[in-house]
């Protein structure tokens, strides 16, 4: 009997512990001359109207929405030099199901577009 009352407490503390991440929630404003700002953890609406109001804050006033997403999972944003050497190339991933997944395919992403010598400037869990 005491096997199976684990079991059953296991499995509702996985349940519970799903339904808590299911609104994690993650955006990423961009005010087209190179600075992010992210937000991630709440519902993908609150997550865009915090990260345009820390662009805001931060005094961006283009700032814009460039990617977002309700699916919870880990973000990352890389940065590689432009091809001709000046700028560049940047890539947003969100969504992903681990970090190793996230900077790779922004890392990838990067190096598809031209750029060269691609870091990964923010990581995120969202």
């Amino acid at each position: 009997m005491e096997k199976t009352s684990l079991f059953w407490l296991a499995l509702i503390a996985l349940g519970t512990a799903a339904i808590q991440n299911s609104s994690a929630g993650s955006a990423v404003a961009w005010d087209g001359q190179g600075h992010y700002s992210t937000a991630y953890g709440g519902p993908v609406k609150r997550e865009k109207e915090r990260a345009l109001q820390a662009a805001y804050h931060k005094g961006w006033k283009t700032a814009k929405i460039i990617a977002a997403t309700d699916m919870p999972g880990y973000g990352a944003i890389a940065i590689a030099r432009h091809p001709n050497g000046y700028g560049s190339v940047d890539a947003v991933v969100i969504g992903k199901r681990s970090a190793t997944e996230a900077s790779t395919l922004a890392i990838e992403r990067c190096l598809k577009a031209g750029g060269t010598n691609p870091q990964i400037k923010w990581a995120w869990k969202g």
